[in-house]
Parts: structure tokens; C-alpha cells; sequence
């Protein structure tokens, strides 16, 4: 049986594995019959010799059969991998850029006291949408834009559900350069996010919307390694281009500022500016809400050069279901003569908003005078954007995960000063949001 098994090996090595392979099963028949007539093998032998080759044969056919299939299969999924690769491929620069936005949806209520004895109400569903896009060219230069909706009122991004399903345009709403000679210092020109700094991001003096055309160069530096920071704003803004450059009416700021976190549990952060003004007197402004002191022919009759301070302090990181306390005031005092003065203050606590059931309140109480600032700037929603005002502003969030949070944002407003016979035509709006980050 060895010498058979033997035998059976020996030969299906020379027919299979160097490619001696007979053409028909007769020419098997031959080589095992001389293998009898040389006494090699018995007629018994040869019976199941012949039997065995039979199955070795059926054995290495399965075997290349297999083998085909497989090195077929390989092959055509390297070949759809390939191809698929070849398709998603994306260029360098497109991987370069970096891309971001938000979508709001809001409900508005409004209503106003009027001084003729009447009530004016007002419901609207309003929405939002916002995209930004950076491109860096080198390691410290980058450009940037972004598109947003709106009417281009610079104090508005929102778009109102009117006019038979119109299709509203789209806005250019930032376009600029950003360039970093040095880890401390931004050069940004163009038309791009406002980097003045504001307490708690408030918006006393400038609504958060505002995307201010001009150059700035913010500065900062560490006095305390990883503790205390301070830092350096100077801005040129252009705020009216007339045909005469004698008037052109521009804005320069000067703010400066230090932060200290103190412990890895409380911070502060304190800073005055100076926002200097030209040919504002005597002029007038598109997106005015008319309540500055104007002469008889409707021109602005100050400057409006502004001093102001802006400062908060907070606890965070704390133990316990408030993890988040935070305390903020900002003040203006401007040249008018009267009326000139503006302050705002507040409190916010809670929790940063980064999953589900996340919240914060914020509570905020605003006084301004009807010159302490341009009517023109500040937040639209706090008693149409007017000076002269004065109320509260109650907010909540709550997060339903990192990049989506549902807000109620209720503002109590009236006027500060008014004729004999009026009233102070209080205002209640009431603003609920749902937010989309992505």
C-alpha cells in the first residue's frame, strides 16, 4: 500500500505540478499498463492506481477551479477599489478648506403700547441661515467669507415668512484677509467679525450682528504663563463713503484689556476703549433708527466720540448642578452734552451647552441715553435697535445635544425720556429659537 501511495504522489507530481498532464484518460491507461509489463505493478496494483489517480485528478481540478475563482474575485474588487478611489478623491485645496454654519427658526412675538391708546401686535416666523468659509494660503495667511440671509440690514440676518413663498437673495456677509506676522498679532481686513471686546458678549453698543468694513489688528500676550493674558484692539472702520474723502465718515477704536484666570475656578477680564469718530456730525445714516438728536435738516449734531468699559469676572468648573457663574457690566459716556451716557448689567449661570438637558440663564438690565451712542449700532431687537431705552432681557437655553439647542430670549423695554402727554410706549418681545450648528 506504501509503494501505491507512493506510486499515486510520484505521478500526479510529474502530471499536475510540472504540467505533464495527458490529454485523455487513455494515455493514463498506457503508462499504468507498462508499469504492469515492467513488474512494477500487479494487475490488482493497477486496478487501484487507476482508481486513485481518478480521484487525485478530480482532487487538483477543484483545487485550480478554486484557486481561479478566488485570484478572479481579488482581482475585481482591487479593480472597483481602484476605480472608487479614482472618484473620491478630493483635491488638496478643498481638504484645506475649512467650512462651518448655522441655521436658527424662530417664532416672534411683539407688542407696544402706542401713545395714541392703542396696542400694536405682531406674531412672525422668522428664520436664519449662516455659512462660513476659511482657506488657508500659507501657515499665516488665510481668506475668508461668508454668506448669510437677511435684507442686508447690518443689524439682521433674520429673513420674515412673507410675500407668497418669495425666494429671498443671499448675502455677502464677510469677506476679508487674515495675517499673522507673529503668534501675538492679527492684521484682518476687509469685512469680518467685529474683535472688540464686549462683556459676556452683550450688546449694549454694537448688535452681535454687525460685521464692520475696515482694518483691525488685535494683539495679545501672556504676562502670567497659561494664567494672565492681556491684550490690544486698534480698528479703522469707514462708516459712511461719500464722493468728497473731506466727508467720509470713519471710526477708529483704541480698546485695551487683561483677563486673569486666577484659580482653575475664577477669572476675570476688564477693558476700556475709545472709539473716535469723524464726520459723523452733520450727516445722516441709512440704518438709522431715528432716535439720536438730529438739527433741522435731519443731520446728526455730535460726534459721538465714546468712551467705554466693559468688564466681567465668573466662576466655572464648579461642583454641583450650576457649573457656571458669570457677572458682567459695560459702560459708554459720550461727547453730547446731554443724555450721553449708557451702561448695561447682568448675570448669566448654568452649564456650558455640550449634551442633552445642558442650560443657562442669563438676566440683563439696560439704560440708554438717547446720545450716549449712534442708533445705528446697537442690538435691533432691544427696543428696535433705538437709544433712549431702557429694560430687562431674560434668556434661556437648553441644549438637546452639542450642536442643537432650543432658547426663549424675552425683552421688557421702554423709553427712558418723552414729551408731556406720551408715555414711554413700553415694548414686550418675545423670541423662540431653535439653533442648528454644524
Amino acid at each position: 500500500m506504501k509503494k501505491l501511495t507512493l506510486i499515486v504522489c510520484l505521478m500526479g507530481a510529474l502530471l499536475f505540478n510540472f504540467g505533464i498532464v495527458p490529454s485523455n484518460a487513455s494515455e493514463v491507461d498506457v503508462l499504468i499498463n507498462k508499469l504492469v509489463e515492467k513488474g512494477l505493478l500487479s494487475q490488482e496494483e493497477a486496478g487501484q492506481l487507476l482508481n486513485e489517480m481518478q480521484k487525485e485528478g478530480a482532487r487538483q481540478e477543484t483545487t485550480v477551479k478554486e484557486t481561479a475563482e478566488k485570484v478572479a474575485s481579488e482581482t475585481a474588487k482591487k479593480a472597483v477599489k481602484k476605480e472608487s478611489e479614482t472618484w473620491a478623491k478630493i483635491p488638496k485645496w478643498v481638504e484645506k478648506m475649512q467650512v462651518k454654519g448655522d441655521f436658527r427658526l424662530r417664532y416672534q412675538y411683539q407688542d407696544k403700547d402706542l401713545n395714541d391708546g392703542t396696542t400694536f401686535k405682531r406674531n412672525r416666523g422668522r428664520y436664519r441661515y449662516r455659512l462660513y468659509v476659511k482657506y488657508p494660503i500659507l501657515d499665516n495667511l488665510k481668506v475668508g467669507f461668508s454668506l448669510a440671509s437677511g435684507t442686508g440690514d447690518p443689524r439682521s440676518t433674520n429673513q420674515t415668512f412673507t410675500n407668497s413663498f418669495e425666494v429671498p437673495k443671499i448675502n455677502l456677509y464677510t469677506a476679508y484677509v487674515q495675517y499673522k506676522p507673529i503668534e501675538q498679532v492679527k492684521i484682518i481686513g476687509g469685512q469680518f467679525k467685529n474683535p472688540v471686546y464686549f462683556a459676556s458678549k452683550q450688546d449694549l453698543t454694537w448688535d452681535t450682528d454687525i460685521r464692520p468694513q475696515g482694518i483691525a489688528a488685535p494683539i495679545k500676550g501672556n504676562f502670567i504663563p497659561k494664567k494672565g493674558y492681556w491684550f490690544v484692539t486698534p480698528a479703522w472702520y469707514i462708516l459712511n463713503e461719500f464722493k468728497s474723502e473731506e466727508e467720509t465718515a470713519r471710526m477708529a477704536i483704541l480698546q485695551a484689556g487683561v483677563g486673569w484666570d486666577v484659580t482653575d475656578h475664577f477669572w476675570f477680564k476688564f477693558a476700556p476703549g475709545y472709539f473716535y469718530n469723524t464726520n459723523v456730525k452733520g450727516n445722516d445714516f441709512k440704518w438709522s433708527s431715528g432716535s439720536n438728536t438730529r438739527d433741522a435738516n435731519g443731520d446728526l449734531i455730535y460726534e459721538y466720540n465714546s468712551f467705554t468699559l466693559d468688564g466681567e469676572f465668573g466662576w466655572q468648573k464648579l461642583p454641583g448642578y450650576i457649573k457656571l457663574v458669570n457677572v458682567f457690566a459695560q459702560f459708554i459716556s459720550s461727547d453730547a452734552d446731554d443724555d450721553s451716557k449708557g451702561w448695561l448689567a447682568g448675570i448669566r449661570f448654568g452649564r456650558k451647552i455640550e449634551k442633552l438637558w445642558d442650560w443657562q440663564f442669563r438676566y440683563s438690565y439696560r439704560y440708554l441715553e438717547r446720545d450716549a451712542w449712534l442708533d445705528f449700532l446697537p442690538d435691533s431687537d432691544a427696543y428696535g435697535g433705538k437709544t433712549n431705552a431702557k429694560g430687562h432681557e431674560v434668556r434661556f437655553n437648553l441644549g438637546l445635544n452639542k450642536h442643537v439647542v432650543f432658547a426663549i430670549d424675552y425683552y421688557n423695554m421702554r423709553k427712558i425720556d418723552y414729551a408731556p402727554g406720551e408715555t414711554s410706549e413700553p415694548e414686550n418681545v418675545l423670541q423662540v429659537d431653535m439653533n442648528f450648528k454644524f
